[in-house]
């Protein structure tokens, strides 16, 4: 009977992942270029939001992946990128040889704070989110077929 009573005690603590048809989580987290991102500043347009650490090699698929679709389709949604790993040394390295297009936020989350509000612990992981930052498709991991379930969604994003 113990264990009965003992699991509501051990769920309380756990946080539920963020779902299709959820609003952003709240958060706040500090940019690269030093400003502040939170769930509200999402609103008005669509967005990305890709989970990212320079180490991971699909997350470098991936976001190559968003990037040439950014191309193709101009900047009608906006991207930012969530750094786990914090504003490192293999961060500035990589985006000096990985330029990103003008306005995406790099947003750093080296405390993980943000990937415990979005229930993320598996990279990459990219959210897709309606101009109200409700989260319209979840995408974890990467592998065939991610470019052109993106074009896709994307595409349907206005």
């Amino acid at each position: 009977m113990i264990p009965i009573l003992v699991l509501p005690l051990l769920m309380t603590n756990v946080v539920a992942r963020p779902q299709v048809g959820d609003p952003a989580p709240a958060f706040s987290a500090k940019t690269l270029a030093g400003s502040e991102v939170r769930e509200d500043t999402l609103r008005g347009h669509a967005t990305v939001v890709d989970f990212f650490a320079t180490w991971c090699g699909p997350c470098k698929e991936g976001l190559a992946d968003l990037l040439a679709i950014r191309e193709k389709q101009g900047t009608r949604w906006a991207l930012v990128i969530v750094v786990v790993e914090g504003d490192s040394p293999a961060l500035k390295d990589f985006l000096s040889g990985y330029p990103l297009p003008t306005g995406t936020t790099v947003a750093l989350d080296g405390d993980g704070a943000l990937a415990r509000a979005f229930g993320e612990d598996r990279l990459p992981t990219t959210f897709f989110l309606d101009e109200k930052a409700t989260i319209r498709h979840i995408n974890r991991g990467h592998g065939a077929g991610f470019r052109a379930r993106a074009t896709r969604w994307l595409g349907n994003s206005h």
